[in-house]
């Protein structure tokens, strides 16, 4: 049982080993945004994008999901996880399908615009991101993204400047600094036949709005788009984000005890602790295999959707207990 505080260093050696496929570019980072409550305003209608994906400000730049701004202007997207690309089109019928049905449930029922918005009540936020060279096709064409306005994967969803979308799709966007709403027409030719067909609604007039104060650029971006055809590879890829961050949190956390340990220099004392920071230690290793599976199962399903085994699954899963196993034999745990 010699050396069981070694147990501290286990998540970093299992964690890295099962993710040892991921690329090495892959390394999130810690940046500093404004979630700003944007409002959406599409043909009249009000928007909102998932609650785990709402637009930020970046730089001075506006970033919103990729797949929330192209379905809400009827595009489809599509994303090859083994040569980052990404394709925003016109959408074929099963497109439109899925397109419809996202924007059911994004469009906000019974809500209210707001006139104004005090930017004063924004305070930074620090999250983790990954920033990747990604290729971007719109509608056939390769549009190229500044190397200052790069996307950013959020939680395995892409984001991107909101300014550089509009540009690229060939839609005006307006946007309004005074109250944070973002406004867009969809040509009629986009629309579905039905709305094609009504009769335009006259709109009252509206009052002339003060003068806007300055704003910060426009930008967007989004989630990793659904797909009629994916990759058993991209869908496995979508994944090592959360697993990589998974890995990172570990790496800090057991270290930090590890740290703790190493830093008591009195004999008895350091006895003393060393079964206190064990038991923690084995807790958190339980509540990272939980989460450690979680991601998992998640995976799994996806590649389910797809019609793909869960041969990749299998795989990440037997490096992990492999990692773990190996480890715990060479700390007698």
């Amino acid at each position: 049982m010699k050396n069981k505080i070694k147990l501290f260093s286990l998540a970093a050696m299992l964690f890295a080993s099962a993710v040892s496929t991921a690329s090495a570019a892959q390394t999130p980072q810690n940046v500093d945004v404004y979630y700003v409550p944007l409002q959406f305003v599409f043909d009249g209608e009000q928007y909102a994008p998932p609650e785990d994906q709402q637009g930020f400000i970046y730089e001075g730049s506006t970033y919103v999901p990729l797949r929330f701004i192209s379905y809400s202007l009827n595009k489809a997207v599509q994303w090859d996880g083994d040569t980052y690309k990404v394709t925003v089109e016109e959408p074929k019928a099963a497109d439109k399908v899925q397109i419809d049905e996202y924007n059911l449930n994004t469009k906000v029922r019974g809500g209210k615009l707001r006139d104004s918005f005090d930017a004063s009540q924004l305070k930074p936020s620090s999250i983790s991101v990954y920033q990747e060279k990604v290729q971007y096709v719109f509608d056939g064409q390769t549009k190229e993204i500044g190397e200052e306005l790069t996307g950013l994967f959020v939680d395995n969803s892409l984001y991107v400047p909101l300014r550089f979308f509009s540009e690229s799709v060939g839609r005006k966007i307006e946007w309004d600094a005074v109250s944070y709403t973002i406004k867009a027409e969809v040509p009629a030719a986009d629309k579905p036949k039905a709305e094609q067909d009504k009769p335009a609604t006259p709109k009252p007039a509206e009052a002339p709005k003060p003068a806007a104060p300055a704003a910060p650029v426009m930008g967007g971006g989004g989630g990793g788009g659904a797909t009629t055809t994916r990759t058993e590879q991209s869908i496995a890829d979508e994944f090592k984000p959360r697993i990589e961050a998974l890995q990172s949190e570990a790496m800090v956390y057991f270290l930090g005890l590890l740290a703790q340990y190493s830093n008591i220099e009195d004999e008895q004392e350091k006895a003393a602790k060393k079964a206190e920071l064990r038991t923690q230690a084995e807790a958190k290793l339980a509540e990272f295999d939980s989460r450690f599976n979680t991601i998992i199962s998640a995976m799994e399903a996806k590649l389910g959707e797809y019609q793909y085994g869960t041969a990749k699954a299998d795989e990440y899963r037997a490096s992990y207990e492999q990692a773990k196993s190996l480890a715990k034999q060479s700390y007698g745990i």
